[in-house]
């Protein structure tokens, strides 16, 4: 079933309980929304058996809001649109938190490098191929972008992954994401999942700022946790939070600051902006 208009937390809380759905299917930030909505705990969860989400990284603490509240664990996958289905996927009985999941049965993956060579696990690919009976052949009247994406049975998925020995893939980003900044390349996820795990901020999403002498550097727009407003020197203690973790050019120079969250769940983030609605 589809939810028309705006997927707000309490609509979206109201068709669980009214129209009594198995399988649940949102996105990192929705479950985000509704884990921390104050109508969710007392919603009845019991009819599903199964809480999908793609598109992006769960975090950690909303997997762990997420089960306590629905006593469902989500289960990540990726797909898209050239493919026209998941073609990674985690399973009910075997998952790894923050992977995308292992290659879905009818879909062949390659990692391979700037070169085409195809890589071994646990090196990063930049771009990821797949092929399967899906595959979408080219783009409506864009033989350019077809000719880039689509090369014989292959479509370049413009992202970048890594493989662990058990075949699980992980996000790294988009393979277009990457920021040159103090001379070096900086991919924004990568920072932005540091950012998440300060105790004190709920999300965050990281972007490209062009500095009056046309330098480029990183802005972060971060939401606090409810209860949490910004302390004495905090966009200090924060950047300082940020070198600990990361190499010091990959720090984000300004920080700003939202009053609250995104209450239907679109928070989309890039390098080249971000789009909050309904803020």
């Amino acid at each position: 079933m589809l939810v028309s208009g705006q997927p707000r937390p309490e609509t979206v809380l109201d068709a669980i309980e009214t129209y009594r759905p198995t399988v649940f299917f949102g996105l990192p930030t929705l479950y985000t929304a509704l884990a921390r909505a104050a109508s969710a705990v007392g919603t009845d969860f019991s009819s599903l058996r199964l809480s999908i989400s793609a598109a992006e990284t769960l975090s950690e603490a909303v997997f762990d809001e997420w089960r306590k509240l629905s006593g469902q664990e989500v289960i990540e996958g990726l797909g898209s649109t050239e493919l026209l289905h998941i073609y990674l996927s985690n399973a009910p009985e075997k998952k790894k938190l923050g992977a995308a999941g292992r290659r879905v049965p009818g879909y062949e993956l390659e990692l391979r490098d700037a070169n085409g060579n195809v890589l071994d696990d646990n090196e990063e690919g930049v771009p990821f191929w797949g092929r399967g009976h899906s595959s979408a052949p080219l783009y409506w009247n864009r033989p350019d972008k077809s000719a880039e994406t689509m090369q014989e049975d292959w479509v370049n998925t413009g992202d970048r992954f890594s493989r662990d020995k058990e075949g699980y893939y992980f996000f790294k980003g988009r393979a277009d994401d990457l920021i040159k900044v103090s001379g070096q390349w900086v991919h924004p996820l990568e920072v932005e999942r540091c950012l998440q795990t300060h105790v004190r901020i709920a999300e965050c999403a990281v972007l490209t700022h062009r500095l009056e002498d046309q330098r480029m550097t990183l802005r972060a727009v971060v939401v606090l946790k409810d209860g949490c407003p910004p302390m004495l020197n905090y966009n200090a203690r924060v950047k300082g939070f940020c070198k600990t973790m990361l190499l010091p050019y990959k720090y984000p120079r300004i920080i700003e600051y939202l009053g609250r969250t995104a209450q239907d769940g679109n928070w989309k983030t890039g390098s080249s902006g971000v789009e909050i609605k309904s803020i």
